[in-house]
């Protein structure tokens, strides 16, 4: 046995060891995958000679890359070990956001676009199935809330550091976009290669960078005692079993978790298009280029702060349809505060309902993770973490289509589009939350059958 106080020394040493680095690599991704939003403001499409409908194809495009091969890399990177797999394909997708720089036209950034979707496809997934192998299901939706805060973390980086290296065009004949591709892209490449050396397969085993594990024996033994305890099964997630078909079969089929992975596809659809245009909306508030990409900051940071402490509440009260409805509701009132005010209206009005429309765009996003990895079998979780992300990207498809040239400047049509699409969400909660519910219930009169 152990006391108290040992296991919270060990969960604080499993954030800092596990949880943070996980994040700092996720915060590689949600860079790349954002920063053509800030390189809207510097001229990008004027640069490459492409219209706004072209920049859609090219967010579809990523999307697709990521639906396609989502599932087949968290197969992978179950057989190989996602702390092996994974960071080669950070390095890679690195590289190409690094080339990105030096794109002409519209038909290169689709290339670059699929490709670093290609890459992508498997990680979040992937580090969120890794994640689980050292904690329980009542710390879990915490430490995904940290581990998606990337994705705001990333956006605050981004949208300060972009006032400056924006400012660098013309710096060795390049344009500010290009020189924010090429740093983007080495940090990238840097925080792969740590993540190759750093993350050891299982509690037990060593980190390539220490030279030795990161907990002592008894902390080991006590960290892998703590999850099988909690879920017995999970002992094959360090054994490389591979993910059978049988697995991926029993997935799709349980229909309570494709209500929730329905309602992850039509909740995202609205993340799209606010992270690609939200600078460019407060741009045309009147605000000055790379200013609006500094005061779509404010957002990101109410986003982290939101989506962190919503995360250790469901630690506490769990009821994750109950929080997710809650902010999927906040986010169809921003989107009216954006979409309903007539043209002419106060500039300052509809800047702070662009950063409320930024706060609560995808901060349901960890709460739902968790959600997912809790209602599955650990054998079926890879797969069922990689069908969430999956409709995560799939609702890109259709968000990268939903703002048009023909609708700008304020977008009164798409906005209304994503009321419908989010509100959709929030009943799909509600009807999983009463299909597990009735499930939950089903399984106790079976043991008391089973006893009697």
């Amino acid at each position: 046995m152990w006391t108290k106080a040992e296991e919270k020394r060990i969960l604080l040493k499993t954030d800092l060891f596990a949880l943070i680095p996980a994040m700092i690599v996720f915060v590689s991704l949600s860079l790349d995958r954002g920063n053509v939003a800030n390189a809207l403001t510097d001229n990008l499409l004027g640069d490459l000679k492409m219209n706004q409908n072209q920049l859609n194809n090219a967010t579809t495009l990523f999307n697709v890359g990521i639906v396609i091969f989502e599932i087949p890399w968290n197969m992978m990177a179950k057989r190989i070990g996602p702390q092996r797999f994974l960071p080669l394909t950070v390095m890679i997708w690195g590289v190409i956001t690094l080339g990105q720089a030096f794109i002409t036209n519209h038909k290169q950034l689709y290339v670059t676009r699929f490709l670093v979707g290609t890459f992508e496809a498997g990680f979040i997934p992937g580090f969120a199935f890794y994640l689980g192998r050292f904690y329980t299901r009542s710390e879990i939706a915490s430490r995904y809330a940290i581990f998606w805060s990337a994705n705001a973390i990333a956006s605050i980086i981004s949208g300060v550091a972009s006032l400056g290296i924006l400012q660098l065009r013309g710096r060795a004949g390049l344009a500010g976009w290009s020189w924010l591709f090429i740093i983007e892209g080495i940090f990238t490449i840097v925080a792969g290669s740590f993540a190759l050396l750093w993350f050891p397969n299982s509690a037990t085993q060593k980190s390539a960078l220490l030279g030795r594990s990161w907990y002592t024996e008894r902390e080991a033994s006590i960290i892998v005692t703590r999850v099988l305890v909690d879920q017995p099964s999970k002992c094959n997630e360090v054994k490389k079993t591979p993910v059978t078909w049988d697995d991926v079969i029993d997935t799709l089929i349980d229909y309570k978790l494709m209500l929730i992975v329905l309602m992850a596809l039509s909740g995202m659809v609205i993340a799209s298009p606010v992270s690609t245009y939200v600078p460019s909306i407060i741009k045309q508030l009147g605000y000055r280029g790379y200013t609006a990409n500094g005061l779509a900051v404010p957002g990101y940071v109410m986003a982290l702060i939101i989506g962190v402490s919503v995360g250790f509440l469901v630690n506490r009260y769990q009821r994750q349809a109950y929080w997710i409805m809650a902010l999927q509701l906040c986010a169809v009132i921003s989107l009216l505060w954006v979409a309903l005010p007539p043209n002419g209206t106060n500039k300052e009005v509809l800047y702070v309902g662009a950063l409320f429309l930024t706060a609560f765009s995808n901060t349901f996003v960890g709460c739902a993770a968790s959600w997912v990895a809790n209602v599955v079998e650990p054998r079926q979780r890879p797969i069922a973490l990689a069908l969430f992300v999956m409709a995560n990207n799939a609702a890109g498809l259709a968000g990268a289509q939903v703002l048009r040239k023909d609708d700008a400047p304020r977008y009164h049509r798409g906005f209304l589009i994503l009321v419908g699409t989010t509100s959709a969400s929030v009943i799909l909660a509600l009807s999983a939350h009463i299909a597990l519910r009735k499930r939950r219930i089903e399984g106790r009169s079976a043991n008391k059958e089973t006893r009697m």
